[in-house]
């Protein structure tokens, strides 16, 4: 009965959606990001994205350069497939001396037209808001995203894999 019950125990653990709130800010004039993710209220990951020439500055949480090159575009996709977005806000902050009251109507008309039809197609909760603001302006993406220990574990291995291959047949 013990060994039953902590075989179910770890099996709902490996295949429990792990939630994680994502909190995206875009810097348009800066050419940067801040991304922050929080389990809970238990902050994860805090980082400043800048462009910085070929490369990406990062500062925080993990400080580095990251050439623009050496990102493996197949390996991301890879990932990115094992996560689920459950819900998704976006937000997009108006300079209210930069905007005319007409522009901030139709921007809120064509707002409205994007979410409902990305919602058609994707079937996720989307949201989309247009904000008038007197500091700078700016897009801010939140993001409900959900992934299990199993799929993530199993996405990671197959990377794993799919590099030793690679670098056994340069060899």
């Amino acid at each position: 009965m013990i060994v039953v019950t902590a075989t179910l125990l770890f099996l709902l653990l490996v295949f429990a959606p792990i939630y994680i709130k994502a909190d995206v800010t875009l810097h348009v004039k800066k050419a940067a990001v801040e991304v922050k993710l929080k389990a809970g209220s238990i902050g994860i990951f805090n980082e400043k994205i800048r462009l910085a020439g070929k490369a990406l500055a990062c500062e925080g949480t993990v400080t580095t350069d990251v050439d623009l090159k050496s990102i493996d575009k197949k390996s991301s996709m890879d990932l990115l497939k094992c996560i689920t977005v459950e819900k998704i806000r976006l937000s997009f902050y108006n300079r209210l001396s930069d905007l005319s009251p007409k522009i901030f109507v139709f921007q809120n008309i064509l707002l409205a037209i994007g979410t409902t039809t990305a919602c058609n197609l994707f079937h996720c909760q989307l949201y989309s808001e247009s904000i008038g603001t007197f500091a700078e302006g700016g897009v801010r993406v939140r993001a409900l995203i959900n992934f299990s220990v199993a799929e993530l574990s199993f996405c990671l291995l197959k990377q794993g894999v799919r590099k030793w291959k690679t670098h056994k047949s340069e060899k």
